[in-house]
């Protein structure tokens, strides 16, 4: 405090930070990220509102309401990590009465999560303050790539060359994650947060020097920085001359053992319900040179190599993060850490294996599948056990809570993704606290406790799972009297006994009687069936007459329709009505 009172905040904010984390960026001139990363480095992340600064009343109310009580318990757990923190120059915790004083003060709740065979988490509540809302969005909000990065790794594995053996899997996590960024020191008073304290101490606040968890750019910010390292890896991969020296990390990872693999996917059995094709896609590549890729999620990179390429991509990457991030030098404070985390390396994460545990999924290159590890499998059990089959109603929370489990799942349970129109739509504008479960959410539910126990007998292959060039063409029409299509399959889908090779599938059907005297018209405008839905379902059969006639699994197919609805509503996997 003494510091703080003699220097003034900016002194103060500077000599905590002691340079920060960021490298001096002279291997990345040619990234047009760059001088973005020179502002942050020079100046650091801007917190700008589009609302005036707070009230003297306004700080006292947040300090009166305090933390959440989530941190009650974990109060002990809360002081070690800020006393680390504060080692680090990440953060610092002043009196109340002093952080008052400085400009732009906001204060938000601090929260703790637990977490799953680790220390709790916790996170600034900048969302109940009004903070999220107030920031203006001045990040690169393009940078946040990683909502696709299992999907980009699993193509790079699919597209691979077979000829230079399975893909080898690696994982460099980065240590501190977020707090590697530093914030503008005077805007960093607007993201303050409530220190919980025991009854009968002072109050205190947190102040953040660096992007803490919770705040609305902090993902922005930092993927610029570590979508810059990938960026930077990948284009020296691609560079048939590049040699990247050694590298004491690489050298490390080189003698640390393989760890034991997670448990291994189930194998197909007779019992499943869809085989696996004895035939490989034809358009995927047979050529080529070795696979050489690395991909990032938030602070995990996720490497791909191989064989003889993988110490190039290893060390490339390391040297990629080295020049983003600064790596660990003799005038650093004692409290500094690498930033790629050695505790993960000695652990085995930087070492190559064909089975890993990779963004929550256990992804198999030589049986190129892809499995929940058996965590969340009890967890898929778990939630489809808490709703039995006599349940009527259940809470807007929970039913939210079930969707967002299921559907972070859905990638791995094979047909999953068409599921979910019935159990979107059990969710009515009438009501805000409860949703009613009928027989159509049941069925579905049933549906998905289906996939659940074949899942003891199949994995689900990548094949499934990542659109390639199609195999075959399709269009198809429907009107209230009926529907049709036609199909043009290429020479290399195998026929089915009964039909030729390469010749096109015409198909059509008339309408019973029962659908189209319940199709709303100018005559019937009490009608409950739709030219929209008859048209989805014309799709659906489009897509039927095919499988019926030529064996599609594993391929790619393209249908066309005229009907934007349709088109819409097959890409969702989903109707918006039911």
């Amino acid at each position: 405090m003494e510091l703080l009172q003699r220097v003034g905040w900016q002194r103060f904010v500077k000599e905590r930070r002691n340079g920060g984390d960021l490298a001096d960026l002279s291997q990345v001139d040619n990234h047009p990220a760059r001088r973005l990363l020179m502002l942050y480095k020079n100046r650091g992340v801007p917190v700008k509102f589009s609302s005036p600064k707070w009230s003297l009343s306004q700080i006292h109310d947040a300090l009166s309401r305090g933390a959440h009580q989530s941190c009650n318990e974990h109060i002990d757990f809360l002081n070690e990590e800020f006393i680390d923190m504060i080692k680090k120059g990440q953060w610092v915790i002043l009196p109340a009465a002093m952080a008052m004083e400085l400009e732009g003060l906001r204060l938000s709740p601090p929260g703790v999560v637990p977490q799953r065979d680790r220390r709790p988490r916790w996170i600034c509540d900048y969302t109940w303050s009004g903070v999220n809302s107030d920031t203006l969005p001045l990040a690169a909000m393009e940078a946040m790539q990683f909502g696709h990065a299992l999907e980009r790794i699993l193509r790079e594995i699919l597209l691979a060359n077979p000829a230079h053996g399975p893909v080898q899997l690696n994982k460099t996590d980065l240590s501190d994650g977020f707090y590697r960024v530093d914030l503008n020191p005077d805007d960093a008073p607007k993201l303050g947060v409530v220190f919980p304290t025991k009854p009968g101490t002072d109050a205190m606040v947190a102040v953040p020097l660096v992007l803490p968890m919770g705040w609305k750019n902090s993902p922005p910010a930092f993927s610029t920085a570590t979508e810059t390292i990938a960026d930077i890896a990948n284009q020296r991969l691609r560079c048939p001359d590049y040699r990247p020296p050694d590298h004491p990390l690489d050298e490390m990872a080189a003698t640390v053992d393989v760890p034991p693999r997670p448990v291994p996917p189930p194998t197909s059995s007779s019992d499943a319900a869809v085989g696996v094709p004895a035939a490989r896609d034809p358009s995927l590549p047979s050529t080529g040179r070795p696979l050489e890729y690395v991909d990032i999620f938030v602070d995990d990179f996720v490497s791909l190599g191989q064989a003889p390429t993988t110490r190039r991509v290893r060390r490339t990457l390391l040297h990629s993060i080295d020049h983003v991030f600064r790596p660990l030098t003799a005038d650093d404070s004692p409290f500094r850490r690498e930033p790629v985390s050695l505790k993960k390396l000695r652990k085995g994460d930087c070492s190559w294996d064909t089975i890993k545990l990779v963004l929550g999924w256990i992804v198999d290159t030589v049986g190129m599948t892809i499995h929940l590890p058996p965590h969340r499998v009890d967890r898929l059990w778990e939630i489809l056990d808490s709703i039995p089959k006599s349940q009527k109603r259940t809470s807007m929370k929970k039913w939210h809570t079930v969707l967002g489990e299921l559907r972070s799942m859905a990638i791995a349970l094979p047909g999953s993704r068409n599921m979910f129109g019935r159990l979107q739509n059990a969710i009515s504008p009438k009501s805000k606290t409860r949703v009613d479960l009928n027989k159509g959410v049941h069925q579905a539910l049933d549906d998905f406790r289906w996939i659940a126990r074949d899942l003891t007998s199949r994995p689900t292959r990548i094949a499934e799972l990542i659109p390639l060039s199609p195999s075959a063409e399709g269009h198809h029409d429907a009107s209230g009297k009926g529907a049709g299509g036609v199909w043009f399959p290429s020479d290399t889908l195998q026929p089915r006994n009964g039909w030729q090779a390469d010749v096109p599938v015409l198909w059509r059907i008339e309408w019973p009687e029962y659908i189209t005297r319940r199709l709303v018209s100018s005559d019937n405008p009490t009608g409950t069936i739709t030219n929209s839905d008859l048209e989805l379902a014309g799709g659906l059969i489009h897509l039927e007459a095919l499988s019926q006639t030529f064996d599609i699994r594993e391929r790619t197919v393209v249908s066309k329709g005229d009907n934007l609805n349709t088109t819409f509503w097959e890409r969702k996997g989903s109707t918006s009505t039911d």
